[in-house]
């Protein structure tokens, strides 16, 4: 079976050196200078610690979090009650807007993965600022529309793929987005992410994850340590991820 993704679609490279403010393409990122003063003048800053519950699934929509800095997991429920990673998001993301914007319960929980710093912003104010900055609101549609999109075409990449490439698919997207290039070329991603939740990103079982990270280490490509991996070889991570 072709693994989705194989061809046609050209690998965005890994570009991070140093990590700006907030994430590239992030909403604050693509705010303009007035728009992006206004919202961040709204709200009560908050510091999380590593795996602090911003907002559960099922809850009312309650406030939006504009993430300032650091990595919030975003986590589906399972039947087993121990949920299911979906995505990642980055300083410079919103979180829990959907509740606010339709007024339904919370469709997951967001997790702190390491020291996290965030304004807890009223529904009411976060409306009122889209009302009255309309170019934001264009930006806050297209946030949405994006995550959708990362979120559908994960799921194409990894379905007929075997479990190796999955997760060297993940890796590959966390290191571009997060990765920190060290002197000798290896990129390092300071994440507090469990083996249980890299195998949900790539929708493979806790058991295989272990196994593919194993033979990764085994093969020089990766390195992992409390709260951090390490990519030795990232033109290799490239050449597995078989696009």
């Amino acid at each position: 079976m072709t693994c989705p993704g194989e061809r046609g679609r050209p690998m965005r490279p890994i570009r991070r050196t140093d990590a700006p403010a907030w994430a590239a393409g992030s909403l604050l990122d693509t705010l303009d200078a007035v728009d992006r003063d206004a919202l961040l003048r709204l709200g009560t800053r908050r510091r999380y610690a590593d795996q602090d519950v911003l907002m559960t699934a099922g809850a009312v929509g309650d406030a939006v979090y504009m993430l300032l800095d650091g990595l919030v997991l975003i986590v589906g429920e399972t039947e087993d009650g121990e949920g299911s990673a979906l995505a990642i998001r980055a300083a410079g993301e919103v979180v829990g807007e959907l509740a606010v914007l339709d007024g339904s319960p919370r469709s997951a929980t967001v997790r702190a993965a390491g020291p996290v710093v965030a304004l807890r912003i009223a529904p009411a104010s976060f409306i009122a600022f889209l009302h009255s900055h309309p170019a934001a609101q264009l930006q806050v549609l297209r946030s949405v529309a994006r995550k959708l999109r990362s979120a559908t075409q994960r799921r194409i990449e990894t379905s007929g793929c075997d479990a190796r490439r999955r997760l060297a698919r993940v890796l590959y997207e966390l290191a571009a987005e997060y990765g920190r290039r060290r002197p000798d070329g290896s990129l390092l991603l300071e994440l507090s992410l469990s083996q249980r939740a890299l195998g949900s990103l790539a929708g493979v079982s806790v058991s295989t994850t272990e196994r593919a990270l194993a033979a990764l280490r085994a093969e020089g490509l990766l390195a992992t340590g409390y709260r951090q991996l390490v990519v030795l070889d990232p033109g290799r991570l490239t050449d597995l991820c078989g696009y």
